[in-house]
């Protein structure tokens, strides 16, 4: 039973780390699109003003170099649920969080069953 519990306990503090995420997080963007939106001039690299004009036409450009012009629509994009706000935010992030420990956890049932 020690380990039931320790899978309840694991999940719950997964869910309320991604609960909270939406709610402490930095609106500013950072990481490779707020690089990219840099090194195009669409944004100033230290700060967080988008010129959408710019973003859209560096986008145009980069579309028009490399020629990948394959694109999807997510399930979640921007992890929100539209029209919901930061409870959206919370909700797709907590939906996202189930999904993967739901495969995690049945990927290590089947392995661990093949012997």
């Amino acid at each position: 039973m020690q380990r039931d519990n320790l899978l309840i306990f694991g999940v719950i503090i997964a869910l309320a780390i991604a609960v909270a995420a939406p709610f402490i997080a930095s609106s500013n963007p950072d990481g490779l699109e707020s690089a990219f939106f840099g090194i195009f001039g669409a944004k100033d690299i230290h700060g967080s003003e988008l010129n959408e004009e710019a973003a859209g036409a560096a986008e145009e450009q980069v579309t028009e170099i490399t020629g990948n012009t394959f694109s999807f629509a997510a399930p979640f994009p921007d992890y929100s649920i539209e029209g919901l706000s930061k409870m959206g935010e919370a909700l797709a992030v907590a939906i996202g969080t189930l999904l993967v420990l739901a495969v995690a956890f049945g990927l290590g049932r089947a392995f661990s069953r093949t012997e």
